[in-house]
């Protein structure tokens, strides 16, 4: 779904991207202290800044807002036909959420397109991160074909034209731009799982230092801050393990990108006799690893993330050392078998859903009486094949 964004400035339409009143060189910034950064807050604080008749928000000399009034608010509700005909599924905004709103018609979304098409791919390598592009008209009475689409006479033959496949949303009477608040395109707002809007920035092409990597580790700092807050602590489940919710790519960006507020460590795993790489996933200054997580070297993807740390909770709250077995429903210790291998002498049961396996591993007391928790592990389920 998510694949290489714009990658052409070739268009007819090449229109100034902000109020009618604001002249400027496309994908520039002449204010010394621009709205070209990552805000969650108002930042109009500049003297340069001035709030245009009929608006709430100050922009830069360039006509770049320095905030967004949705920043700390809900999503609006969104819907409508995507490029490729579907019909928008809004329940598919349930991650937290690049939204990437920009025209065809915009000479600054044309000079953005490099960075952002750097943004999807980085993106794709992140399970716990989406992205949705909006194409939006200038205004509401700029909506004709030829005024939006130019040349191309949709997003969809424009895809067509340079082989893009990304999701995208056709805002076909600027109704959407009206609703995001959006005051300059391209705009960039970040969403939390709960729908609440957490980031906003314009340009990429206009920041300094590295565009991208540098609004992805903003994007990683807000997620903290929003885990922080709501106190969420280690888990793991049938659904996965923290931000690792499904089949990622074994290596260290897609490893950090699943565990963000973790320290990442490389190291080895012994197993009948051979050493394998693995990945420890660490909090602070704890030596013992929160996760181990282990790799599939055939499809080089991780394979196995497995914990038997007491600080990480099971999907019902059961920590190691501390669960017994005699507290698992019936239903599933039926299902528990003798291990074997790394598992002999204890006891596993399997939980299936969705394709993929969640673990607990049980030792018996000295009494023989119970068992106790020892492991937990999930498996992410194997990608589909593809002809």
């Amino acid at each position: 779904m998510k694949r290489t964004i714009l990658a052409s400035a070739g268009l007819v339409l090449l229109a100034a991207c902000a109020a009618p009143s604001h002249h400027h060189a496309h994908g520039v910034s002449t204010d010394p202290h621009g709205a070209t950064s990552f805000m969650t807050a108002d930042t109009s604080s500049q003297a340069s800044a001035q709030t245009p008749t009929g608006e709430s928000i100050a922009r830069d000399a360039d006509g770049r807002p320095y905030s967004n009034a949705l920043l700390g608010s809900a999503l609006p509700p969104l819907s409508g036909t995507m490029a490729d005909g579907s019909v928008f599924d809004p329940t598919s905004l349930d991650k937290w959420t690049v939204i990437h709103v920009w025209g065809l018609w915009c000479g600054d979304s044309m000079a953005d397109a490099p960075y952002t098409a750097a943004l999807v791919n980085a993106i794709a390598q992140d399970p716990d991160l989406e992205f949705l592009s909006i194409h939006t008209p200038y205004t509401a009475s700029h909506t004709a074909p030829k005024d939006m689409f130019g040349k191309h006479g949709s997003v969809a033959a424009f895809f067509d034209s340079r082989g893009y496949s990304f999701p995208t949303l056709i805002d076909d009477d600027a109704s959407l731009r009206q609703a995001l608040e959006i005051k300059w395109t391209p705009s960039y707002l970040l969403v939390d799982p709960d729908g609440i809007v957490r980031g906003y920035r314009t340009d990429l092409s206009v920041a300094g230092g590295e565009p991208v990597k540098d609004f992805l580790k903003d994007v990683a700092r807000v997620k903290t801050e929003w885990k922080t807050a709501i106190g969420e602590k280690p888990s793991i489940g049938p659904e996965g393990a923290m931000g690792l919710t499904g089949a990622i790519p074994f290596n260290t960006s897609a490893i950090r990108a699943a565990f963000p507020e973790y320290e990442v460590v490389p190291d080895q795993l012994t197993s009948e006799g051979d050493l394998y790489p693995v990945f420890n996933i660490v909090a602070g200054m704890d030596t013992a690893p929160l996760y181990v997580v282990e790799s599939d070297w055939s499809l080089g993807q991780v394979h196995r993330v497995s914990t038997s740390h007491p600080d990480v909770a099971g999907p019902a709250g059961e920590h190691i050392d501390l669960f017994r077995l005699s507290a698992l429903p019936q239903a599933d210790q039926a299902a528990c078998l003798n291990g074997v291998d790394e598992s002999a002498a204890l006891l596993v049961c399997n939980e299936m859903q969705n394709g993929a396996r969640f673990q607990r591993v049980f030792k018996s007391l000295n009494d023989g009486r119970d068992a106790v928790l020892v492991r937990m592990a999930y498996y992410p389920a194997a990608p589909e094949a593809t002809d």
